[in-house]
């Protein structure tokens, strides 16, 4: 595992222009190739909007990105320790138009990356992002391990985000001691917690009910996005759903059973029996 930090050249070098961060993206090109084609769109737009905001950060990122290759070392040593893997990929340390935050590589055995300005300087939620991540390229690595066909995944299906989602928040709990709410939103976010888990039921229904008959995309910008939550106006529902269905899948399978759920080639109807199930106990 390399870490590549692109970060020192961006704050040693910074300045406000559009023309700089053109070059910085270009000097960088194989580090934003992921980024710019899945994770930040409207390129030239952001980039307006992002210059005032990365002159209020500079300090904060030269502190994160200071601190994120021991934490991003610890926490993998301890999955590492825990489940028997090996983290070999790349880690790559950016500055983005604040989009994502951080995101894996569409790829079997992924890539890890992690836009700094999106993130919170404090040591415990730098380390709930890293967990989170590093707990999707768990779940990759302790599939692989089980002997996974990876062509039977259903990359675009809402239930394979929801399994992926839910395992890689189960895992940050594990190697991460925090509070319940920053899980979900890698910094503190009661109310969100609040309203989730006072209206579990309501949500899981209005889910399930997208799911059978919105689009995959349309089921994504509404529930999985930062930038969705239309229907109750808090973004990112699906997270807390994902989280919940983990935990009771646990009370009746093993743990490596619950994280390779995605071996069975019915996976996506045992996820909708069990989310089904759930709804209708929260009555």
């Amino acid at each position: 595992m390399f870490i590549h930090d692109t970060v020192a050249d961006f704050t040693n070098n910074y300045v406000p222009t559009i023309d700089y961060l053109k070059n910085y993206y270009k000097k960088h090109a194989s580090h934003f190739e992921e980024y710019f084609r899945f994770h930040c769109h409207n390129v030239d737009e952001k980039m307006k909007m992002a210059i005032p905001k990365h002159q209020e950060k500079i300090s904060a990122l030269i502190e994160i990105k200071d601190k994120m290759p021991k934490l991003i070392r610890d926490i993998a040593r301890d999955y590492e320790q825990m489940y028997d893997i090996t983290f070999t990929k790349d880690v790559h340390l950016i500055v983005g138009l604040y989009g994502s935050n951080a995101f894996t590589y569409r790829q079997f055995i992924p890539e890890i990356a992690f836009c700094l300005e999106k993130l919170s300087p404090l040591d415990r939620h730098l380390q709930i992002i890293i967990a989170h991540e590093f707990g999707h390229a768990s779940h990759h690595l302790l599939s692989e391990k089980r002997g996974i066909n990876w062509a039977m995944v259903d990359w675009e299906s809402p239930f394979t985000w929801l399994l992926q989602e839910g395992i890689a928040t189960h895992f940050s709990t594990k190697v991460v001691s925090a509070r319940k709410d920053e899980y979900f939103a890698f910094e503190e976010d009661l109310e969100w917690l609040t309203f989730a888990s006072n209206n579990k039921q309501i949500i899981m229904e209005e889910f399930l009910s997208d799911v059978t008959s919105l689009d995959a995309r349309a089921v994504f910008l509404e529930w999985f996005s930062i930038n969705g939550g239309k229907r109750f106006g808090f973004n990112r529902l699906a997270y807390f759903i994902a989280y919940e269905f983990i935990q009771s899948s646990l009370q009746e399978l093993t743990e490596l059973d619950v994280i390779t759920l995605w071996r069975d080639v019915n996976y996506q109807d045992v996820i909708y029996q069990q989310l089904t199930g759930m709804a209708k106990k929260n009555v």
